[in-house]
């Protein structure tokens, strides 16, 4: 649903894009961290290389390697085609030409970023923490109240829904 869209949303464009801060006090989003490319690196094989690469040395808080599997990419409409080019198989007649991330990662297309140009690497969600989200009471869908209307004839309605979103991780993103 769009709110659960928004919730999700929400931790990975605040602080204008740098993401939520995390409990260092620093954005989700750091060169510092390990987990941010240079600033403008359009997705490209190249630029992909480095966020895999990233993404599977990324270090625990001890100094424990993660040793993370890139699954994902996830980006703006804008950027959808772009993005297939560099996720689609090629018959290669050179080992140079051959594509390493054709057919390897997921396409998540998310209209709701307000970056028309950023992307995101992300480690498997079923396998390592990273987003998350929690309901209130395991409530996992809106709930409907309603009451006799006092003011007017009639019935009052009100939809019900508590709901959060955070990262957890700052590896798998």
């Amino acid at each position: 649903t769009e709110r659960l869209r928004q919730v999700l949303l929400e931790p990975l464009q605040a602080n204008a894009g740098a993401g939520q801060n995390m409990a260092d006090g620093n954005p989700m989003f750091t060169v510092g961290r390990g987990n941010m490319v240079a600033a403008g690196a359009v997705l490209s094989v190249a630029s992909l290389t480095v966020a895999r690469n990233a993404l599977r040395t990324a270090k625990g808080p001890r100094g424990e390697i993660f040793a993370l599997k890139p699954w994902a990419i996830l980006t703006h409409p804008l950027q959808e085609t772009v993005a297939q080019q560099v996720l689609t198989q090629i018959a290669a007649n050179q080992v140079s030409n051959v594509n390493p991330f054709g057919g390897q990662l997921e396409l998540i297309i998310e209209p709701g970023l307000t970056s028309t140009t950023g992307w995101y690497l992300l480690a498997d969600p079923s396998l390592n923490d990273g987003l998350t989200h929690a309901f209130l009471s395991g409530q996992s869908t809106p709930k409907v109240e309603s009451r006799a209307g006092w003011e007017t004839l009639g019935m009052d309605f009100r939809l019900v829904w508590a709901l959060d979103a955070k990262f957890v991780e700052t590896a798998t993103w």
